[in-house]
Formats: structure tokens, sequence, C-alpha cells
């Protein structure tokens, strides 16, 4: 189904009371050809069948053979043989100027100046401001809307998105000197310091994104360029195969329209008839994209082309006013990604390293992907030099936060690079005389550069607000409140940006934990495991009777009774919930609480808290110790080994400098499987089927949650405010050759290696079926937000 489609299914049935999840990942579909001409094909329309007079932008596609006058015919080969004459009018250009104010109409005109223009409802959108000497959007002040004012027939506030290509984020520090319409969007409406694109940092996959709510490895759109196995093809931006639809969830919308002419066509489908008249609108501009690639995002020549873009929307803006809608239409404005320099002198070529180029196909670019033809794959994963420019993965091993491992069009080799690198497969024969770029993206969306925008202003958002950094798989799920429609299932958390609108129409609430801790021991295992001690007396001796207070008591591996008072020190925020069925047990130590699993022979989770120069010992996983401590209220047939010498540095060292930077940390840490890579936890069952018999589970993964105050007067014990969260989620490895110069001290990489594998919180809960901060001071929808943030370790631009 094509976007004009949708928008008459939008009109006719948004509000009829049936939640269709099919349209609503729909509705905001569009993508640009990015300025490419396919070759010329035979079409199935005839552009002699008929004449596109009085039928411009018609929202119904005429049936072939007969010829079409949509905004997609251009696209698909379709149009009537006089669209241009009829349709992409230029004369007079798109606003009135002084010399065009009551000129006579002049049908060759796009739009008008002419004294019946309101009356007819065609004038350009600066008609009012220009010729009538009425005050523009932009120089008004800032307006807050309490409720939404449309017309009658308006059943409710409809939605205009526009998506810009390659808004880099701190274009935006430009200021209303170049962008003042966007300035004032920020200003008087919600906005972020920045949204994070899904990876890659591309233009399809992300716009894509923004459409479902899906990453790439979910919704299949994984590059601008992929192959598909089973369909033995390849998607481009430069072939016909992208308008084929079996690529698609849905339809792709390529526009090769002017952005002006687009804005006008939205601004006159809005004067249409109640049961025609669409309530979502979306239109993308190619710019400032083209220019960020061909002069780099830090030339001041790009001013100009973030000014043209910045009028557009401010016609945008104009003509809503003008036609008295801007209290009525929500407008969205947002990035796909943003921009880094680059040059082809950045460029590592694979003919420079011991390896068959001849036995690889490989996809170029920002990020390089491989499909061996009939070599193995071991050559192609070892780093080569300490110095080199990117890390190869199998795909299944690339940091989780990237969300890309779960699709057939994802290769099997991955080469994640550097910022401001290109990979190549060996060097060209006739050597370059000039590059012809200094911009690129596509690399990885933690980078600062790849930042892109968002912002909303109309009646549904809240005025002069700000919300933290969010990830654009979260915006379908708020698109989809402001139009009254029931999501579609996503990878957004529902409720996380619900600080955006004035009255969220979602209220997300914590959910029930599913299985609750079993006594860690029967009377069985404690008589086979009887360690000759009694806690009776020490017990007796720290409990009165009238105190409440809850005390775990154990006999130690020398017969020595422990006992350890059960307050919040390890958990200030409360246990983590498991959040599917099996059997565990808390189990108490002085230094740390475990949440031990039989089933898999390991805890869930352990969780501690290091105060501030700590002198207690950190709980040691060196290499060789065994990583659950020999307990005896646990049987000695589930006991586990594990070697993850990468940990030991974590722990010893780098913990207690955070400890020390923050006012003390909670530590949350624990294995994760995902054998089959697919994102989710993997079930008891599941691992069985990738474990030998009578062999011990082995995690593909393991996780530590720092958390912290965000007031660091507060220690995390005492903080009854906002908290400061990162995490790491790290690839369980035989050895550490993913840090290409591990043979140095462990201070030189071990921590810019954790840094590259930094996760949200919400990912480490989908991996491990938990769920944290069961009891804070925070209101969910701040949890939510909390969850759902990436410590990115990037200095802001």
């Amino acid at each position: 189904m094509c976007l004009r489609e949708v928008l008459v299914r939008a009109s006719r049935r948004l509000y009829s009371g049936r939640t269709d999840a099919v349209l609503a990942s729909e509705l905001l579909l569009i993508l640009s050809n990015r300025g490419s001409l396919l070759p010329p094909v035979v079409s199935e329309w005839v552009s002699s069948a008929g004449s596109c007079k009085g039928r411009c932008f018609e929202l119904e596609e005429a049936k072939p053979p007969g010829c079409r006058c949509d905004n997609l015919c251009k696209t698909y080969y379709s149009c009537c043989s006089d669209f241009d004459e009829h349709c992409l009018k230029t004369a007079g250009g798109f606003e009135c100027t002084q010399d065009r104010c009551g000129e006579e109409r002049n049908d060759d005109h796009a739009c008008h100046c002419s004294e019946d223009c309101l009356e007819r409802g065609d004038c350009c959108s600066n008609y009012k401001s220009l010729c009538k000497g009425e005050t523009s959007w932009v120089q008004g002040d800032c307006e807050e809307i309490q409720s939404a004012e449309c017309p009658a027939g308006f059943i409710r506030p409809p939605l205009i998105m526009l998506s810009v290509d390659g808004f880099r984020a701190s274009y935006l520090k430009k200021g209303k000197s170049v962008i003042p319409n966007i300035h004032k969007l920020r200003t008087c409406g919600t906005s972020a310091p920045y949204m994070r694109p899904v990876y890659p940092t591309k233009t399809f996959p992300n716009l894509y994104t923004l459409a479902t709510g899906l990453y790439p490895e979910s919704h299949g759109i994984v590059g601008n360029t992929m192959h598909d196995p089973v369909f033995n093809a390849t998607f481009s931006l430069r072939t016909r195969e992208k308008l084929n639809h079996r690529w698609w969830g849905g339809q792709p919308v390529s526009l090769v329209i002017p952005l002006e002419r687009r804005i006008l066509t939205i601004l006159r489908w809005l004067h249409l008839p109640d049961d025609q008249r669409p309530y979502v609108f979306a239109v993308h501009s190619e710019q400032p994209d083209t220019f960020g690639h061909r002069l780099g995002p830090l030339s001041s020549e790009l001013d100009n082309p973030l000014r043209e873009i910045d009028n557009i929307i401010g016609q945008l803006m104009n003509g809503l006013k003008q036609m008295n809608l801007h209290r009525c239409i929500n407008v969205i404005v947002v990035g796909d990604h943003g921009m880094e320099e680059a040059h082809c002198d950045r460029t590592e070529f694979l003919s420079n390293y011991p390896l068959n180029i001849d036995e690889v196909t490989l996809i170029p670019g920002s990020l390089g992907r491989i499909r061996p033809r009939d070599s193995p794959l071991n050559s192609l994963l070892q780093c080569k030099m300490p110095t080199q420019h990117f890390k190869p993965y199998l795909k299944q091993h690339l940091p989780k936060r990237l969300h890309y491992a779960n699709n057939r069009r994802i290769e099997d080799v991955h080469l994640l690079t550097e910022r401001k690198w290109h990979i190549a497969k060996k060097m060209p024969e006739k050597l370059r005389t000039r590059c012809g770029f200094f911009g690129d993206h596509g690399f990885d969306n933690k980078i600062t550069s790849m930042r892109t925008i968002f912002m909303g202003h109309g009646p549904n958002f809240k005025f002069k607000n700000r919300v933290p950094e969010f990830e654009n798989i979260e915006l379908y799920n708020v698109m989809c409140d402001l139009l009254g429609l029931k999501p579609a299932p996503n990878n957004g958390t529902y409720g996380s940006l619900n600080a955006m609108l004035k009255e969220p129409p979602h209220q997300p609430s914590m959910p029930e934990e599913v299985t609750s801790p079993s006594p860690a021991s029967d009377s069985d295992a404690a008589l086979t495991h009887d360690l000759g001690c009694s806690c009776d007396d020490e017990l007796s001796r720290r409990v009165h009777p009238s105190e409440c207070v809850f005390v775990w008591c154990y006999c130690d591996l020398t017969g020595v009774c422990v006992c350890v008072r059960a307050d919040n020190t390890h958990l200030p925020f409360g246990r983590p919930a498991v959040m599917f069925e099996t059997q565990y047990s808390l189990l108490h130590h002085v230094e740390f609480i475990s949440g031990y699993s039989k089933e898999l022979a390991m805890p869930l989770w352990t969780a501690y808290t290091l105060p501030r120069q700590d002198l207690t010992p950190v709980p040691d996983v060196s290499p060789g110790v065994q990583c659950i401590r020999v307990d005896s209220r646990v049987s000695h047939d589930h006991f586990s080994m594990c070697n993850l010498e990468i940990w030991n540095y974590l722990q010893g060292t780098l913990l207690r400098r955070y400890a020390d930077e923050n006012n003390g940390i909670n530590v949350l840490a624990g294995p994760i499987f995902d054998l089959n890579y697919d994102g989710l936890r993997d079930t008891a069952e599941k691992i069985k089927e990738f474990t030998a018999d009578g062999a011990p589970p082995v995690p593909t993964h393991f996780y530590t949650v720092v958390t912290s105050c965000q007031e660091q007067n507060q220690t995390v014990e005492e903080c009854d405010g906002a908290l400061r969260v990162f995490s790491f989620l790290l690839q369980h490895r035989a050895d550490n050759s993913e840090a290409c110069n591990n043979a140095e001290e462990e201070s030189q990489w071990v921590e810019d290696l954790l840094k590259l594998h930094t996760a949200r919180v919400r990912d480490v809960e989908i991996l491990t079926g938990l769920d944290l901060y069961r009891s804070t001071n925070l209101t969910y929808t701040s949890t939510l937000s909390l969850k759902t943030y990436l410590h990115t370790f990037e200095s802001d631009d």
C-alpha cells in the first residue's frame, strides 16, 4: 500500500473504533530517492491515456493503463504526459514577492498572490504577511496552545512530519541567524538535545524505523544497499529493484517533486472536504545531506542550504497560520542521521591485509559488510594490525546495543569502522585527482556526529518543554498517540516519551513479577553439607523478638557462623523482579546479594554497593576463581566455573574509580544467554539445545549495570531524586582479540572496549528477563526514560 492510499484510509477509518496495526505501521512511511535517476523502463501505465488537468496530486491512484497524476507517478514512470505542464509549475516561484502582490491570476503559477487567492484557497504561504501586512509566524511570540483550535469537521488534530536528511544535531547551534524557524519551533514546542538514529546510520533504515518503531534487523531494511540470499537479488538506491514491494513491510515512497511543491500540496490537502482530508502527512527533504557530503559538516558554506531548509519550514508554518490551522496541527521536524567528516585519504583497503579479496564480496563505505564466497571466515575475523581503523566481527558478536544481527540480509562478517574512516576492497588502479566528498554517515550510532534532531510543536505537545535525548525507535509510539492509534508491536518502550505530551493516552505501569525467590536450600541439603557449626545461638543474640530486623545467618567454609543484616545496602532500588517462570533463591552475603538459579547453576544477578573510597573487597571474579562462592545453602551440584579475564580489571580498578567519581555506586551484574542472537532471553529449553550433555551452560554475554545518584552530595543509599546509570554488555570470548591492542597494558584498552559495549538498561532487561528499579522515588515514566537512556561516553559537539 502506498502513502496516499494510507492517507485516504486514515481519513475514513481512523476514528471508526477499529484498531488497525498495519495501518499504524504504514502511516508515516516516506523515503526519498536521494536524487538518483533510474534507467528508462517500460511502464504498465500509458502516458497518453488521460490528462492531469484538474487532477494534480490526486489522492486516488489511477489504475493502468490510465495515466497517473499523483505525487508518486514520477517514481513509477506512470505520469500523464502533461503532468509537468499542469502540476510541476515553477513559474513565479513558490512565494509572493512585492511585485506579485495583487497580480492578475496566472494559471501557470504554483501558488497565487492575487486578490482572490484566499477565497480560492491557493495563496502562496506568505501572502498575508507580505501582501496584507500581517505578522509572519516566525516573527510572532511563542504562543501556548491551551487546546486544539480546529475548524468544524476536524475529528482530531492532523499530524505533519517533516524529515530532514543528514541534519546533524550540532547544526542547531547556528541559531536564529541561520535557522530562525527551526529555532522558534525548538523554543516554543517540545524538543530534545538530540535524537539517536539506529545503526547503520543511513537514510533508508532510519526512515523505515521512524515509520515502524522497529530496528533494521526487525523491519528488514538493513542498509541503503543490501543483498537478500532468498531473493538472490540486491537492493540499491540506483536500481529499479528498490521499487519492488518484496523488500518492504509497506511500500516505498520516493519523491522527485520539489520540496516547496510538496509543502503546497499538503496545504491544499488540508482544504479537502471532511470525508477526503488525510490526518497524517509525511514529507522528506534530501537536504542538508547532499551538501553535507559535498562540503563536510563543519563547512561554513552549509549555512545556505540550512537557510533554504529553514525557509521551507517557514513556508509550512506561515501556510498553517494563514489558514488559521497553526493552533490545530501537530508538527514534527525530525532528522534521519547526522554527518561526520570523511575523505578519500582515510580509507582502509582490504587488499593491504593478508586476505584473498577475490574470495569475498564487500559492501563498502562507512561500514563494511562481507559475504565470503567459499573461504572460511576465520581469516577475516582477526585483527591484522594494532593500528587498523576497523574491527572485524561475526554479526552476532557486534555490540548488542546495535541490534544488528538477526536478519538474513545482514552479512555474516561485519567491519565496524572508526569515525571518519571508510573501508574498500582495493585501491583504485587510477589514482583520484580529487575526492568529491568531505562528509559521510553510516558510522556507529553512539558517535556524537551521528546525532540528529527532534522537535514537536502543536496543541498536543507541551509548551516550551525539554525532554532528555532518546532513540528514534521510541518516536513511533508518540506518533500513534497523536493519531489516536494503537501501536503495532515494536522495539520502543511505550510511555518512555510521555513527558512530551500534555495528555498522553497511555499510562504505563510497573509489571507484576512472575517468579518470586524460593528458600535457598532444604533440610536434606543442609544435612548433606553440614560444616560442623550452628547459628542458633548467634541468631538468638542478634535478634530480639521485639525488633523488626531480618538477619541471614550461615556457616562459612571455616565453620564460623556469619550473620548478615538484610537491609537495603546492596539493593537500594529494590530487588530485580524475575519476569519468567523459573526457580531461584536469594543468597545474602556480607559483601553482596545474589539471585541464584539452580537451573543455570549460576546467579541470575549479583548486586552490591561500593561506597566512595570503599575498603570492602569487591566480589572476586579473577581468572581461575569460582564465579559463585561456595555456599552451604547451595548444593555442591550447583556450582559453575568461569574465566573472565577482562572483568578482573573492571572490578579491581574501574568500579573503584567510578565509586570515587560518583560518591558511591550500586552494581548489578550477571550472565546473558542469547545463543540464537535474536536479541531476546533464551529459555532453559533453548539453552539446552546449544549445550552438550552434562556440560554446564556457558553464557554468551555478561552485563554490569552501574547506578549512582545524580545529586553527588548524596550516596546511592541516601538518594531520593534522579539517578545516573550506565551499563556494559560484553560478549563472553575465549580471549581478548577483539581489542587489536590487547598486548598492551590493560589500562590502555580495557575501558575503551567496555565503552564500545555500552548498553541501555532496557537492553539488559530484555536479554535477562529481569525488571529493574522497582523501588525508587521516580515516576514510572521517568523510570522508563532512565531505562531507555544510553550513556555513550562521548563528548558533546
